[in-house]
């Protein structure tokens, strides 16, 4: 079954915090983000992972984020499963559908990032903003 890697420079992070009593507004929030990406990805299809997103400091050089970003960044990892093949797929790439579902989504910004944004949106077309990564692993 194929494997979707999304990489992204927006706090995705599953705290599992609904509300601020249970922690933190940056928890609640990190938590809307992370909700806000599993709808995207539910669009089109239901989905299976083995873990939540992990984040790490990376030099992104290379990894395909705009040219706004350059050097170490925290970037959030999260591969899934989709529960069938060509679910995301379009004319122009195997996850073309997935892609322009996220683009310009809105999310919550000023989190644990390492960015500095103007946009609060996941941007997977900007060559200069784009903030997030789809790929095939």
């Amino acid at each position: 079954m194929e494997q979707i890697t999304i990489k992204t420079l927006i706090d995705v992070t599953n705290t599992d915090v609904r509300r601020t009593n249970q922690g933190t507004a940056i928890e609640v929030d990190q938590y809307r983000n992370w909700i806000t990406l599993k709808q995207c990805i539910e669009l089109r299809s239901l989905f299976e992972y083995d873990r939540n997103p992990t984040s790490e400091v990376i030099d992104i050089k290379g990894l395909g984020f705009g040219t706004d970003y350059k050097g170490p960044h925290r970037v959030w990892t999260f591969t899934f499963r989709p529960d069938r093949s060509g679910a995301f797929g379009s004319e122009d790439s195997q996850y073309g559908l997935l892609e322009e579902g996220m683009h310009l989504v809105p999310v919550i910004k000023n989190l644990t990032e390492t960015i500095n944004t103007s946009k609060a949106v996941f941007d997977l077309k900007d060559k200069k903003s784009q903030n997030t990564v789809i790929t095939l692993s």
